[in-house]
């Protein structure tokens, strides 16, 4: 091969090699340019999203929950009123009788007056309970000179909340309210989910409760045995009780 074509070859490649070492610089520095403005987009939207939530107001508080048992308070002699929507008109009295709270078995009265019950005989073996009487409230309109009514007892276990010892009582929930319209205010309490197993009221019950009702700590009590259907036992403080 002659000295000429052999400096000829190496021009010829030695030319060559600016041109595509050139391209591919080209090439990689559109790459760059394309993910640094990627990159910068990115930290652009998330620069955004930080302010968007730095200026938003904090996550709320939880509600204290602050549950006591507000039948432990109940003093012979109080009483509350009781309405039920199925009987628009009437009430009824919830008063509290002596001796009041009966916190250990054994050591409450041997029997109770006015009490009958198949099965539930001996009130030394029931459970802590609250002993109670309900009464006719006072009615305008109630003719003069008809006979007193019988007063009969209710006896309400203090871990029922407020249901009486026949029913069986389940615990499905409990949480707060902020919102139940009780003795013409707004008040905070706790709405307790039950589901009762008796022969009469059997099924799911909502129990509006607050240690500042008395008696049985019941603001209201909703109980819903169809789909649909809803009755609803209202609960006030009257002026006196008689």
């Amino acid at each position: 091969m002659s000295p000429a074509r052999s400096r000829g070859d190496a021009g010829g490649g030695s030319a060559s090699e600016p041109r595509s070492t050139r391209s591919a610089g080209g090439t990689s520095a559109s790459l760059e340019r394309v993910v640094a403005l990627a990159l910068g987009a990115m930290v652009a939207v998330l620069a955004l999203i930080y302010i968007e939530m730095a200026r938003a107001p904090g996550p709320r508080p939880a509600a204290e929950f602050d549950w006591q048992n507000p039948m432990l308070l109940a003093q012979p002699g109080q009483c509350v009123e009781v309405g039920d929507s199925s009987s628009p008109g009437t009430a009824s009295w919830l008063v509290v009788r002596s001796p009041g709270v009966v916190l250990r078995p054994y050591e409450g009265p041997k029997t109770i007056q006015g009490w009958v019950h198949p099965s539930l005989t001996d009130p030394r073996l029931f459970p802590p309970y609250l002993l109670g009487e309900s009464r006719r409230a006072p009615e305008a309109d109630r003719p003069a000179g008809l006979p007193v009514e019988k007063e009969s007892p209710y006896i309400f276990p203090l871990n029922s909340f407020g249901m009486p010892i026949e029913a069986t009582v389940v615990l499905r929930d409990i949480g707060i309210v902020e919102d139940v319209k009780w003795n013409g205010r707004t008040r905070r309490g706790y709405a307790v989910g039950l589901y009762r197993y008796d022969s009469q009221w059997n099924g799911p019950w909502v129990v509006y409760a607050s240690k500042d009702a008395p008696v049985l700590g019941t603001m209201m009590r909703e109980y819903a045995p169809k789909v649909g259907q809803r009755n609803r036992q209202t609960f006030r403080v009257p002026e006196g009780c008689r």
